[in-house]
């Protein structure tokens, strides 16, 4: 199994967290997520169970599902696995030419958005987030084995 690329545009009401526990929600499906084990041992049902099973440090969900945490400080420290980190303005200026991203910002770069976003990624089942305008969140990450 190779990695899996994976982003996330979604309504912010200025809550991370809550946002992320939201995406996390809407993508969990217990039959559609990456399972390395195949039919043993049976896929778990929920959230809770995925987690409790511990292989997504070893394997991942090749999604969303690999961040389960906002983290702060350095994206690419010793506990970072499994958070996602805010884009700092720096980056975003560097990457992007502007601290203040737009949905057309990101509509712009279209096929080239993946690019654009693994400037800014640290190591795999590592997640970035950064605040677009008008009201938007977008969550990104490369997971997998």
């Amino acid at each position: 199994m190779d990695t899996s690329e994976w982003h996330y545009l979604a309504a912010f009401d200025g809550n991370v967290a809550a946002t992320l526990a939201a995406l996390r929600a809407a993508e969990f499906d217990p039959g559609d997520y990456y399972w390395p084990y195949g039919g043993e041992p049976s896929r778990p049902e929920t959230e809770d169970e995925l987690e409790a099973a511990g292989w997504i440090r070893d394997g991942a969900a090749h999604s969303i599902l690999d961040v389960a945490g906002v983290g702060e400080g350095d994206p690419d420290g010793d506990d970072a696995i499994g958070r996602t980190f805010a884009v700092s303005e720096d980056e975003c200026t560097r990457v992007f030419g502007t601290a203040r991203v737009t949905t057309d910002d990101l509509e712009r770069l279209g096929d080239r958005l993946p690019e654009v976003l693994g400037r800014l990624l640290t190591g795999y089942g590592i997640g970035r987030h950064l605040v677009v305008h008008p009201g938007r969140i977008l969550f990104f990450g490369h997971s997998g084995d």
